[in-house]
């Protein structure tokens, strides 16, 4: 169930600089929705088939997850931060879920 609750998000701009936001829960959750397709796509640079693999799900999951009809799984938005800020776990991750690098 949506509510109108606004939630207060902090965002940092390239150069570090905080930006405050209210936002509804829907806001909320098509952003956190299009900052994991910004993540996969620009910081790791990979397809939804090989981090669908890296993370061990279906990539309809995955879809669902960055379209924002399903919430991403807590212990997935770590591994994405581990992914994003550790490369030798990102290589780990891939080379673990059988992931082939090529189709990056």
């Amino acid at each position: 169930m949506i509510t109108n609750q606004k939630y207060r998000v902090t965002r940092f701009d390239q150069n570090g600089k905080p930006h405050v936001s209210d936002m509804t829960e829907q806001q909320l959750k098509k952003f956190r929705a299009k900052r994991l397709q910004s993540i996969r796509k620009d910081d790791l640079g990979l397809s939804q088939k090989v981090f669908a693999q890296a993370v061990g799900v279906n990539v309809r999951t995955l879809q669902d997850w960055e379209l924002g009809r399903s919430e991403m799984p807590k212990p997935v938005e770590i591994i994405l931060a581990l992914m994003r800020d550790m490369p030798s776990v990102r290589k780990k991750l891939l080379k673990i879920g059988g992931a082939n690098l090529k189709a990056a």
